[in-house]
Order: structure tokens, then C-alpha cells, then sequence
């Protein structure tokens, strides 16, 4: 049997009106909970802005392929004077695609012919780099949620200083990331997990490296913070989203700092203690 938890009519609550909707979504669908208050905050990021250089293939022609494979086949490698009169070949022709296959890292500046690490990916599957470009993205730190995530636009930051600061009330540990510091490698899987398309190597489309090009700034973010009373375990709750999108992390890791006393309900509801007791009582007393 479904037991029906309303709150109660004659206890005040703090309940932002922008978020008088979702209030009512949560409580119409979970008759279990009770919103105790639904407010707007904001609190902020650390944003970097990266260049970033990218590969991206094209398929090699005849003479490319000839020459990347004897580098790679050959015991020794020829120089290019011996792979041109391996091939009966004018030797200029030869060099001259050589040093191509240089310019673009397909080929280390050295004779033997020597395949680079990078010249020898792109071969697997069938191409060789077009010439390098750079695109700028954004690399943004988010404690709450406990991430660093890239994105290639920026982020809009007409977040209204009048909402309240959530630091204020919820403190958490700005560790300060270095992120010119970081491996290629863990900028590359932080592209990836991003959904930028930047790197996508089963497509031959690599970034090959990166650098911070501007100081770290602060922005804000406008979050709404909902306090929820479940009626039948006895337990409050936090909900954080931005917009409509609920994060798990940052919701969780609030409730947690709420259950272990590092943060106080009174503060994150804006009421009293004895309002919440009574609330609660209430609403108990009918479960």
C-alpha cells in the first residue's frame, strides 16, 4: 500500500519559485518525499584555455607507401640515393618525397630512412598526416563534481552575483590542478570523455600536443540545491542540478558531508531548527 507523505500546509518552507515545478515533479511521482527547500546558488570553476595541435590523415600515394615500408622492412634501411636505385628511380623524386614525409613527422630527419613512432601509426592504416593545425578549447575544473572536463565553447558566465555563494555553506577542497603539467596522454582521454572530436585515433585523428595559452580564471556556475526528507526511511537527502540535469557526484557528495555534520541542514534550507523538527515531526507522525 502506497503511503502518502504531503508536507505539511501549515509549516513555511523555502522554496525558490523558479523551481516550484520541479518541486512538484519530485513530490507528485515519490509521495515518500518532501521538498524542504528548492534554492538557487552559484559557485565557481576554474577555466584554462588549451591550444591543441591535430593530425589528421590522408591516404598515401604509391611512392609514399614504397618508401615508409623500406623503412620499416628493410635490414638495413636504405638511404634514399640506395632505395632510388633499388627502384630505378630518378634520386630527386625519391628525395623529394622523403623530405616531404619529414615535414610531416612521417619520417625522422635523418638518413637511413627512419619511421617515426607517429609515422609508423598513421601506415597501419593506410595514410600519412596531413599538415598539423591548432584549434583552442577550454579545459574546465569542477570541484563539486569532483572532474576536469574540455569543452570547445565557452562557457557562458552571466551567472547573477546576487545568488549566493554555495562555498559559503558547503566547503570543498580546491585542489588547483596544473594542467600544463599533465601527459598528453590524460589531455587526450579527458578529450575523449569530453565527446570532442579532436582526438579520435581508430580515425586517424590525433592530437599530438597542447599548451595552456592563458592564465587559469575563476567562473560561476548557477546550480539549483534541493533538500528532500524521505519520509519513510527517515533520512534527508541532496539534489543538485543544473537545469534539469541532476548530478549524481555532486549530489552525493553534499549528502555525505550533510550526514557526517560538516554541513549544516538549517543553512543549506535557510530555516530553523525548530521548523525543520516540526516539518519533520509532522510528517512522521503521519507515516
Amino acid at each position: 500500500m502506497e503511503v502518502l507523505l504531503m508536507f505539511p500546509g501549515s509549516v513555511d518552507r523555502n522554496i525558490d519559485p523558479h523551481l516550484k515545478n520541479i518541486v512538484t515533479e519530485i513530490e507528485t511521482e515519490n509521495p515518500q518525499l518532501s521538498v524542504f527547500a528548492a534554492r538557487q546558488f552559484r559557485y565557481s570553476l576554474r577555466k584554462n584555455t588549451l591550444e591543441l595541435t591535430v593530425k589528421e590523415p590522408r591516404p598515401f600515394n604509391v611512392m609514399e607507401e614504397f618508401i615508409i615500408r623500406a623503412g620499416l622492412e628493410f635490414e638495413p634501411p636504405p638511404t634514399g640515393d640506395e632505395l632510388a636505385s633499388i627502384l630505378g628511380l630518378d634520386p630527386v623524386f625519391v628525395h623529394s618525397t622523403i623530405s616531404t614525409l619529414q615535414s610531416l613527422q612521417t619520417l625522422a630527419l635523418k638518413s637511413p630512412i627512419t619511421v617515426t613512432p607517429e609515422g609508423q601509426l598513421f601506415y597501419e592504416k593506410g595514410t600519412v598526416p596531413l599538415p598539423a593545425y591548432t584549434v583552442e578549447i577550454y579545459a574546465v575544473t569542477d570541484f563539486l563534481e569532483g572532474k576536469l572536463t574540455c569543452k570547445n565553447e565557452d562557457l557562458n558566465n552571466d551567472v547573477s552575483m546576487k545568488l549566493p555563494d554555495l562555498a559559503n555553506l558547503v566547503k570543498i577542497e580546491h585542489i588547483n590542478i596544473d594542467i600544463s603539467i599533465l601527459p598528453l596522454e590524460r589531455i587526450q582521454q579527458i578529450i575523449q570523455n569530453s565527446g570532442l572530436t579532436f582526438h579520435v585515433p581508430e580515425a586517424g585523428k590525433i592530437v599530438t600536443a597542447f599548451k595552456v595559452i592563458q592564465p587559469t580564471q575563476i567562473i560561476w556556475k548557477n546550480i539549483s540545491l534541493l533538500v528532500i526528507f524521505d519520509g519513510i526511511a527517515d533520512k534527508f537527502k541532496i539534489q543538485i542540478r543544473s537545469g534539469k540535469r541532476i548530478s549524481e557526484a555532486a549530489s552525493t557528495r553534499v549528502t555525505s558531508l550533510l550526514n557526517e555534520g560538516r554541513i549544516s541542514l538549517a543553512a543549506l534550507c535557510d530555516l530553523s531548527d525548530a521548523t525543520i523538527n516540526s516539518a519533520r515531526a509532522k510528517i512522521m507522525s503521519n507515516s
